[in-house]
């Protein structure tokens, strides 16, 4: 089948096409070429409700080669030049339209020369057709050296016939013969750049092989070969984002968009592209038009992305609205339920921040960071009590020990600092506290120091307050004090080796005193 051709004059393509039908049934013999009359392609064309005398869109080519049952067609332009007329043009299989022989550009003084030319290479290029479909069903049926046998045998001759070079291709991959993959398919682009089967087999090769810098060449490419295909922009898109360079796949998403406005899937993709390039001014646009066009788009999952793209461009306010806008649709889900509360923490709403906290770890009991952040919140509005019992539960629930631990460890040094600043004994004791539990959850040589120093602090100051007093009780907390310093020093001073040394030489200074106090006080 010879349809229109592309031409920036309105009746040459049609003409340039009949040309080529009368040169080619001229060349051949009926027997073994059957050229679909021009009649036929327009009757085809009108009952399909196109017109006769434009050319056609690659899919609207295969589907009228379809429907007059040629099994092959060819698809090409035409132009004037300043010595005659030009003709490049391809012959495709109508099977599979990614499956084609880019013909020798004719050029003549005569419209009829320059077709005639057309037609011999159309011919040339036939010539390996019946060894290519035998390629095709050995491949379809598993048959791989029978595929490579016979499209070598359809290549004999003619190093250049790439449509069975690229059969070739898929018998050599089915054989996983990646090197033979890559060396046929690198000499169909050579001659072929537009060659979208021996760039997907490039792409799909060398990324078996791990070969970034080749890949990326290719997919771009892939994406130059045909970029009014939605589908193969749509994969390349997919493969950019994989590999971690969805930078690469923006440009093609804004043309996308540009070329189909309002298409929910293309929105869909754009959306998802934009925000893993960090591009979150056009993610938002795109987020909000898609879920415009598509409200069932405004998932769960669509209010966090969106509040983290707000909360990237340093935003916290609508990065709130729109977690909140979320949390109210869907209050079960525990990612909202957290986002919200990291939100309200950091604007410094402490209480609303705690009660949201609170409802991400119910909805997740199992999510390490709603624990995080509620412990850091706890602490904040200094319920330490709950802060312990938080850590706790988190720990039973799988978090991180050495995280938790660190928080602990934190809690623990807030107060020892605060303890040394207001020399209150119970800042001392809440130390204690939070560094055992420290300790407990991981044993470190700090957790060791800070909690040897807090008791040691914490009996320093009960022994002077136990001898004002004459106090049992406070004699005791020193004595017990002390002793949980001369444990745990040793161990700190791995780290802090002179500090420990310090206070472990001051203890014996007291513990006559204490001794007494208790001896005194304690009857």
């Amino acid at each position: 089948m010879i349809p229109t051709l592309q031409s920036a004059d309105k009746d040459l393509g049609s003409q340039a096409a009949e040309a080529i039908r009368n040169q080619l049934q001229k060349q051949t013999n009926l027997r073994d070429v059957v050229v679909v009359p021009k009649a036929d392609i327009i009757n085809a064309l009108v009952n399909s409700g196109y017109s006769p005398t434009e050319a056609l869109a690659p899919g609207d080519a295969k589907a009228l080669a379809t429907l007059v049952r040629a099994p092959q067609y060819l698809e090409g332009s035409v132009s004037k030049t300043p010595t005659g007329y030009k003709i490049d043009s391809r012959l495709i299989i109508s099977r599979d339209m990614t499956r084609g022989q880019v013909l020798p550009s004719a050029q003549a003084p005569k419209l009829d020369d320059a077709a005639s030319q057309v037609g011999k290479s159309i011919q040339a290029a036939r010539r390996q057709l019946a060894g290519e479909e035998a390629c095709h069903n050995a491949v379809a049926q598993g048959q791989y050296q029978a595929g490579v046998t016979a499209a070598r045998g359809a290549m004999a001759g003619s190093p250049s016939s790439n449509i069975a070079a690229a059969c070739l291709v898929d018998a050599y991959a089915g054989l996983k013969m990646d090197d033979s993959v890559i060396a046929v398919a690198e000499r169909i682009r050579a001659s072929d750049p537009a060659n979208i089967v021996a760039l997907r087999r490039l792409a799909d090769t060398y990324r078996t092989k791990s070969d970034t810098t080749k890949m990326l060449q290719v997919l771009g490419a892939l994406a130059a070969a045909d970029p009014t295909n939605i589908k193969l922009i749509q994969d390349v898109v997919a493969e950019y984002a994989k590999m971690g360079h969805a930078d690469q796949a923006v440009p093609l998403m804004r043309d996308l968009i540009q070329n189909n406005p309002g298409d929910p899937q293309l929105l869909n993709l754009a959306w998802l592209v934009y925000l893993n390039a960090k591009d979150f001014n056009d993610a938002i646009n795109t987020g909000t038009e898609m879920v415009r066009v598509d409200t069932a788009a405004a998932t769960a999952d669509y209010y966090s992305r969106l509040a983290g793209a707000y909360s990237a461009m340093n935003q916290p306010q609508k990065a709130s609205e729109a977690a909140a806008r979320g949390a109210t649709k869907f209050p079960n889900d525990p990612n909202l339920a957290l986002f919200r509360a990291q939100t309200l923490y950091k604007e410094g709403n402490l209480q609303l921040a705690l009660d949201a906290a609170k409802k991400a770890v119910a909805a997740n009991p199992k999510n390490p960071q709603g624990y995080f952040l509620l412990a850091t919140i706890q602490g904040a509005l200094n319920q330490y009590d709950d802060l312990t019992n938080t850590l706790n539960q988190a720990k039973a629930n799988g978090a991180d020990p050495t995280s938790l631990s660190q928080l602990a460890l934190q809690q623990g040094s807030n107060a020892y600092k605060a303890g040394q600043a207001s020399k209150d004994r119970a800042d001392f004791q809440r130390a204690i506290k939070f560094l055992q539990l420290s300790d407990q959850l991981q044993s470190s040589a700090d957790a060791k120091f800070l909690l040897g120093a807090s008791a040691f602090s914490l009996g320093q100051s009960a022994t002077i307050d136990a001898n004002e007093k004459k106090s049992c009780d406070l004699a005791r907390t020193a004595r017990d004090a002390f002793n949980l310093a001369q444990m745990n020093l040793p161990a700190g001073g791995q780290k802090y080796p002179n500090e420990a040394a310090q206070l472990l030489t001051a203890i014996p200074q007291f513990t006559p005193a204490v001794d007494n106090e208790v001896k005194r006080f304690c009857k």
